[in-house]
This record gives structure tokens, C-alpha cells and sequence, in this order.
């Protein structure tokens, strides 16, 4: 601990100097940019995965609707969530390997459009088959790309500000299933499961059309205050073989994308069941269930993500492992949280439950992508989103239809009761790999990127 601790203040000022080596150059020939824009730039990325996060959770506040039109099982229900997810860790490493590689404004702009028109054919399906084929592959390939670009832009762009910046951006899904929770399930309730999809897919084309204007190229432009955005030279376009090597030799990163993989499969499950969980354990409407199963754990989420992003961001410049060490601590205490879920008896304490498990997600999603960074150069940042998405989602996209099964097995209350449970159980798991790299390897997989760094520069 002690050997742990001495490596991590010997080495964050050799990190902050070569940062500072790197800045307050202006290159001539491209186009000097307000310093405010980093800024302008995670606001229209926030905006675009604002509805990249709502036309995917359209579907769990609609789900009841859907069941009843179609008349199909939870099994059958959730299985369409199960494909959507499991294509989307397919194409993603793909998603990320080409983010790392190829026009990033470009990539955007197109995934956007792409999921948009998928949301919008969603709402004209006439069965199963049609909802898998525009919402479970439509939407997941097309917003595959979307992730690994997104937070390596963002990235490249804040430095000193990394952990906030990644955290606004994160606030984007909170806030989005929030707002799909209550309108969603208004539209739905009004006019229809499927003018829910309508609305939100046209809505997304609109803000495709401000990502085409205002979205620039970070290789033809420079702020104005000088300082760098990161981004690899154009020689550094990395090998498949080259990234595996990296990764698979950063223990670090593997164990941390294992705390990922925990979080999106109680994510996931989460989104999609729990609506249905207050429809079917408690009794209250579409429209009700929709609102109070987002708000009250996203509202929590939202608040506390900003804490831990600008607490992580104080702490981590001269204690970096606070990070992980913060990731631990939030799922250590979140899973408990998770399991009573399904043992409460009241709305009370289910809505309780709700917020707490908010409050512990913000406090590990501010570092998700900032605390991988610290571990892996620059040109492979992409691609490393691509390989932790692709993981997470190929077991996460099981869980709602695991916790599906447990229902149609066991009824209601014993179903969602071996539910929550099993999704605590992944909290603990994800805590413990976690903990290993924060207390154990972090601080020396995070020197061997700034040495890496340092030697390429």
C-alpha cells in the first residue's frame, strides 16, 4: 500500500510536466477556435446522446404496450433486448477500432442519422420480427459507433477538466430516460406505443442537422488558448495487433471492464424491467410506472455524478488512484442496495432503494472512461471503449431476460425478488475486480503509459 502510494506522488508531477511540454503551440494552417468550444462541443455531444440513450429506452416504458398488442411472453419481450445488445458488443470493437482510425466528426453525424430513421421504421413494425429487425439491430449497430468516437473527442478536448467533462456527458442518459420515462409514456398513453418512436426518432434527425453545422474536425482545428487537443499523429494509427497486446498486457484495464460490465448489466436490466416491476408488484399505470421507475434513480444519478466527477478531479491530480478507489467504494455500497429492491414492500422504500442506487452509480460512472484513460495512451482510447462496450454488453445483454425468465418461473414477487438479488450479486462481483486494480495494480499500469507517452513524444 505504502509502495503504492509513494509511486503515485512520485510519478503525477512527471505526468503533469509532460502535459504542460505539450501545450501553448499554436499550428499554423488550422482554423483557431474560442477555448470556450471544448465546451460548445460536449454540450452538442450531450445533446446527440441525449436521444441516443431515449430511443433505446423507448422500448421499456412501451414494453407493456408492445406485450399486450403482440401477445408474446417476457421471455419473447426481452429477448429483443437481448439481441439488440449482444449484436451492438459485436460491432462495436469494429465501432471502436474505426473511431481510432478514421474521421470522428464524420462517424457521428452518420451513426445519428442511421439510428434516427431505425427509431422512426420501429414505430410501423407489425410484430416481432420487425422490432428486432429496426430497434434490436437497426438502432444497436448504428449507435455502436457512437460511444468509443463520442468519449474520445470529448477526451481529447479536456485534460485538467476530464472527469467533469465525461461525467456532463454522462448526465445526458439520466437525464434522457428521465424525460422518455414521463413523455414516453404520456405519448404512449394519448396516442399510441408507436407514436412514442416517431416522435423521438424525428427529433433525433434535428439534432443530427445541428451536429453537421457545429461538429468540427479536431485534426484541421486549434483553441484559442493554445492548449493541444489530443489527438495521435497521423502515423499513430494502431494495429489490431498492436491494441491487443496493449490491453491484454494492462491489467488494469481488464479488471476495470469487468466494474463496466457489472454496471451495464444492472443498467440494462434495470431500464428495461422496471417499469413493468411497478406496473405489475404495485399496480400503477404505464404512464406512473414510466415516470417514478426513472426519475427517482436517475435524478440521484444526475446530482451525484457531478459530485464525484468534481471530487475525483481535485483528488486525482495529486492522488490518481483516488479514481478506481472511488469506483470501488460506490458499487461496495450499491449492491445491498440493488438486492433489497425486490424484497420492499412499499413505494416508499422501493423509490428509497431507487435513489440510493442512483447516488452510488454517479458516484462510479463519473470515472468510468477517466479512470481507463489513465492507463492507456492516447491513440488507442477508441478502440479501448470499443473492447470494454463489446464485454459489458455481451453479458449485459442477457440480464432483463434473465430476470424475465425468473418472473415467468417464479410470479411476481419471487421472480423480481431472485432478480434483484441476482443483479446486487453483479455489483459485488464488479466491486471486487475493481478493488483489485485500485489497491493493487493501477499505479503501475498508469506509469507505463506516461512512459510509453513520454518516449513517443
Amino acid at each position: 500500500m505504502s509502495k503504492s502510494l509513494s509511486l503515485e506522488k512520485k510519478t503525477a508531477p512527471e505526468s503533469i510536466k509532460l502535459e504542460k511540454d505539450r501545450v501553448h503551440e499554436l499550428v499554423p494552417g488550422r482554423k483557431v477556435l474560442p477555448s470556450w468550444y471544448r465546451w460548445e462541443l460536449l454540450v452538442i455531444l450531450f445533446l446527440a446522446y441525449f436521444f441516443h440513450q431515449s430511443d433505446r429506452a423507448i422500448y421499456g416504458v412501451v414494453a407493456h404496450s408492445i406485450q399486450d398488442e403482440f401477445q408474446i411472453s417476457d421471455n419473447v419481450l426481452y429477448a429483443t433486448r437481448t439481441v439488440m445488445f449482444t449484436l451492438m458488443a459485436l460491432v462495436v470493437p469494429l465501432a471502436g477500432y474505426v473511431g481510432d482510425r478514421f474521421n470522428k466528426r464524420n462517424l457521428l453525424i452518420g451513426c445519428l442519422f442511421c439510428w434516427s430513421v431505425a427509431t422512426i421504421c420501429t414505430g410501423a413494425v407489425s410484430g416481432v420480427v420487425g422490432m428486432i429487425v429496426f430497434n434490436s439491430i437497426g438502432v444497436s449497430v448504428a449507435e455502436a459507433f457512437y460511444g468509443p468516437a463520442a468519449t474520445s473527442l470529448i477526451a481529447a478536448y479536456h485534460k485538467e477538466t476530464r472527469s467533469i467533462a465525461l461525467s456532463v456527458h454522462q448526465t445526458a442518459v439520466y437525464l434522457s430516460v428521465i424525460f422518455c420515462g414521463g413523455i414516453a409514456g404520456l405519448i404512449s398513453h394519448h396516442f399510441g406505443w408507436r407514436a412514442t418512436f416517431y416522435a423521438f426518432g424525428g427529433v433525433s434527425i434535428l439534432i443530427g442537422i445541428i451536429l453537421l453545422f457545429r461538429l468540427k474536425d479536431p485534426a484541421k482545428v486549434q483553441l484559442s488558448d493554445g492548449s493541444v487537443i489530443e489527438t495521435p499523429a497521423a502515423q499513430e494509427k494502431p494495429s489490431v495487433i498492436e491494441f491487443l497486446h496493449m490491453i491484454f498486457g494492462n491489467r488494469s484495464a481488464l479488471l476495470l471492464t469487468v466494474g463496466f460490465t457489472a454496471i451495464v448489466f444492472v443498467n440494462n436490466a434495470y431500464l428495461n424491467i422496471v417499469s413493468k416491476f411497478l406496473q405489475e408488484k404495485f399496480g400503477l399505470s404505464e404512464a406512473s410506472a414510466g415516470w417514478n421507475g426513472m426519475f427517482w434513480h436517475h435524478v440521484a444519478a444526475f446530482g451525484f455524478i457531478y459530485v464525484g466527477g468534481l471530487l475525483s478531479d481535485k483528488i486525482a491530480r495529486r492522488y490518481p488512484t483516488f479514481r478506481p478507489k472511488q469506483q470501488f467504494l460506490a458499487m461496495a455500497i450499491g449492491a445491498p442496495v440493488v438486492a433489497c429492491i425486490g424484497v420492499a414492500q412499499s413505494l416508499t422504500a422501493v423509490y428509497a432503494l431507487f435513489f440510493l442506487m442512483g447516488v452510488c452509480r454517479g458516484f462510479y460512472e463519473c470515472n468510468t472512461h477517466a479512470s481507463v484513460f489513465e492507463t492507456v495512451p492516447v491513440k488507442y482510447r477508441s478502440t479501448t471503449v470499443g473492447f470494454m462496450i463489446m464485454f459489458a454488453f455481451i453479458i449485459g445483454a442477457w440480464s432483463a431476460q434473465l430476470v424475465g425468465l425468473l418472473k415467468d418461473r417464479f410470479g411476481v414477487e419471487d421472480g423480481y425478488r431472485y432478480g434483484f438479488m441476482m443483479l446486487g450479486a453483479a455489483w459485488v462481483i464488479g466491486a471486487i475486480c475493481v478493488g483489485i486494480a485500485a489497491f493493487g495494480t493501477f499505479a503501475k499500469d498508469r506509469q507505463k503509459r506516461i512512459d510509453a507517452e513520454a518516449n513517443a513524444a
